[in-house]
């Protein structure tokens, strides 16, 4: 009964797009398919793949994968590259990532601004701050939005780029693409904060970015979701909004890379936000993305987005007041180490 017990949750999670391999690696490295033999270790296993997936447990021992009671249908935007059904996965781990990291965290009681502007003056407020993707990411966790790094899903797992996430009500932006441009991800950081700054998510639910930081998903003139049109122009504003547009109108058309990485750096300054984000709206206006990707090359400041990610994830929390059958999970999704 106990072997069919297990075929049946590795059936179950296939259903997912999982394979044993995957499942098994989602698992902690002393699990072994032997541990399962009893009733005992079989529901150990259930109840270790259900916490790591924020699915339920007793449904999982019976072949079935049901998302645990209090959480919501996700909502999935920017899938032209990659569907829902191949995202589900990768959805749900970042789930239990989320609640895992919101639950290590005591609340400041910081609540989220409905406006842009609002958030840019709070940041700027420092007479030698700029709008970049250092200090949208600290102004995040310093209102109780955890930014978490998801690098490392199973091999073979496809991911979203990011996402908007509540877990009782507690907001969290995970960023799943490994792009380490920083220009790029500020974009994306700052999408999802206005997904959650606008009420868009409720407590218990999530949208989910398919692939919106490729070229032509970030083009998105042609978007027609009411959210995501939302979502944008509050990027937009915070970033520096029609004041960026107006300077980028004065370049001249079909600059070289290194001539739009040299305007970005000399009108940043007065504008106050970082030169990625210039060349980036120039394509956005321009559509001409290859340049935009060879110019970042030559701004020195635009690189290690990755790495500030997980260094300021590690400052943040101590995975070692994590919940003990989390902990390595969430060090081996994020790439946190323990601390000494």
């Amino acid at each position: 009964m106990t072997n069919r017990a297990l075929t049946d949750i590795f059936r179950g999670l296939r259903d997912l797009g999982l394979t044993k391999g995957q499942v098994a690696s989602l698992l902690p490295t002393w699990w072994t398919p032997e541990m399962a033999a009893t009733e005992a270790g079989l529901w150990e296993t259930a109840v270790l793949l259900g916490r790591r997936l924020s699915i339920d447990s007793p449904a999982l021992v019976a072949g079935e994968v049901r998302p645990i009671a209090d959480i919501e249908a996700t909502r999935y935007k920017h899938t032209v590259r990659v569907t829902p059904l191949q995202l589900r996965a990768a959805t749900l781990m970042a789930t239990s990532l989320a609640r895992a990291v919101v639950a290590s965290m005591p609340p400041k009681g910081e609540a989220l601004p409905q406006a842009a502007s609002s958030i840019r003056d709070n940041i700027l407020a420092r007479p030698d701050a700029v709008i970049s993707f250092d200090t949208l990411v600290d102004y995040c966790w310093s209102h109780d939005v955890p930014v978490i790094p998801l690098p490392n899903v199973p091999r073979g797992v496809k991911k979203m780029d990011a996402a908007a996430i509540r877990v009782d009500g507690r907001p969290a932006i995970v960023i799943a693409i490994r792009n380490n441009s920083k220009a790029w991800l500020s974009f994306l950081v700052a999408h999802e904060l206005g997904h959650l700054c606008l009420g868009h998510v409720s407590p218990n639910a999530s949208i989910v970015e398919g692939s919106i930081s490729d070229s032509a998903d970030f083009d998105v003139g042609g978007e027609t979701d009411q959210q995501e049109l939302q979502a944008n122009a509050f990027a937009h504003e915070l970033m520096g909004g029609h004041e960026i547009d107006q300077i980028i109108e004065r370049w001249a058309r079909g600059l070289p890379a290194v001539s739009l990485a040299t305007s970005a750096l000399a009108d940043a300054r007065p504008l106050r936000t970082a030169p990625g984000h210039l060349i980036l709206r120039h394509a956005f206006l321009t559509r001409q993305w290859p340049e935009a990707r060879s110019a970042l090359n030559f701004l020195s400041d635009d690189l290690d987005a990755q790495s500030t990610l997980v260094e300021r994830l590690s400052r943040e929390i101590d995975t070692a007041q994590l919940a003990d059958d989390l902990q390595d999970y969430v060090e081996q999704l994020t790439g946190v180490t323990p601390r000494p």
